[in-house]
Parts: C-alpha cells; structure tokens; sequence
C-alpha cells in the first residue's frame, strides 16, 4: 500500500496495530493457560489427592505462584524465587524443582510484615522495600510460612537434598520492589497480601509442583514420589 498522505498513514497503521495486538495478546494468554491444565492434569494422573482439588504451580521462568482448583486457575501473583537459579542441594541457596507438599503452615493472625522463622514468630517486625534491586530486603521471612516437604526420594526428599533440611518455604516478604524477579535465597517469596491468601485457601498436604517453566512437565523433574507419601487432604485452611 502506498500512503500519500502521512497522517491518513499514521492512522491506518495504528488501527492495523490495534486489531493484532488483542489477538496476539489472546494467543498468549489462551496458549499459557493450556500450558498449566496439562501441567495439573498429570500432576493429578501422577499424584492424585482425593478430597483435595487444590494444585499450586510455580512458575520458574515467569516468576509466578497459580492456584488451580480443579485443573482451573483461579488466581496467580508474581513471585521472587532464587537469585542463584535451580537447584536441589544443600547449600545452593537454589530453588529445588519437582513435586512437593505443604507440610506445615505458620504466622495465622500475624500482621502483615511480622518476622518468622523455623521456629515460628520471632517477634520483629520488617520495613517494606520497594527498591527494584536490594537483595538484601529478601533476609527477612515474614507474614506467613508454608513448610515445603519434597515428595521424590533422591531428587528433593532425603540426604544432601532434603527439601525439608534445606527449610525451603513458600513466605511473606518485605522485598516488594522485586517480586516478579529472582532474589531469594532458595524459597518461594510472596507479597504479604498474597501468602495471606494463598495460607487461607489452601489446606496441609496440598500439592506443589515447581517447574523450571510452564507447559512441558513430560515428566515431573526427579524421581517419582515413593507409593504412600502424599498426605491426605486436611479441611483446615486457616491461614
């Protein structure tokens, strides 16, 4: 097409711009959500949870936590997970991948940017950083902790990469201006509001599957979970 008239160009071009962009914009979305229905159907076909519809995926690549009840999303909020990248040993300071479980929740009732740890409530309370590049806001563990128990002997379950030893936990965090961006020290963090959320809908024995990206388990990362680990489903959902 030839323009002769720049304006009339200008315009023409941008409605072009506009009518793409909502389909390209609706390919993404339609293609990231199939990606995480199959992700939940075989993490339901590998590991089913009678009574328990509940699946958290995390979402490495994206820097994102989904909830998924009955394989739908129902919600997601972004995440910081490790500065140093994957992986499993004790040590690393790395995010571990694979299949986990919720086996312990803490901090119900406390105020949002109130510090804990291993322990419980330490009785501090964090400053909220909204900087786009301090690491060193991520130290603190705040709001609400969810315990991650690995289900896969060998992989994150037992000796030097016991998911469990390493105290990995999906928690709060003061770091607010890098969420959506690796800064933590292995564990999932949250924004306050949000792991208040998740701590509420989300019951003990809940499945977690952390992949380094959506779409393409083939096979969950590591060994299969031994026959009997998966908790049975628990109705409390305190947070």
């Amino acid at each position: 097409m030839v323009c002769n008239l720049p304006i009339r160009c200008v315009f023409t071009f941008a409605l072009l711009a506009l009518a793409t962009a909502p389909a390209q914009a609706d390919t993404s979305v339609i293609s990231r959500t199939q990606a995480l229905r199959r992700d939940a159907r075989y993490v339901a076909i590998q590991e089913p949870t009678p009574g328990n519809p509940r699946l958290i995926l995390v979402d490495i690549a994206r820097q994102k936590l989904y909830l998924l009840v009955h394989g739908q999303v129902r919600v997601s909020w972004p995440v910081s997970t490790a500065w140093r990248g994957v992986g499993n040993l004790l040590g690393s300071d790395r995010t571990p991948t694979g299949l986990f479980e919720i086996a312990v929740k803490m901090g119900a009732g406390l105020p949002e940017f109130a510090i804990l740890n291993s322990q419980g409530p330490s009785g501090g309370v964090a400053t909220p950083v909204f900087a786009s590049h301090d690491l060193a806001a991520s130290r603190f563990i705040t709001t609400r902790l969810l315990v991650l128990e690995g289900l896969q002997p060998g992989w994150n379950e037992g000796g030097d990469v016991d998911t469990l030893a390493r105290q990995i936990y999906i928690h709060g965090t003061a770091n607010l201006g890098m969420l959506g961006q690796p800064a933590s020290l292995g564990c999932v963090q949250m924004a306050p509001g949000a792991i208040i959320a998740l701590s509420r809908a989300v019951p003990i024995g809940t499945l977690v599957l952390i992949t380094p990206s959506l779409g393409n388990p083939e096979i969950i990362p590591g060994q299969p979970p031994a026959p009997g680990t998966i908790i049975a489903s628990n109705s409390d959902t305190r947070d």
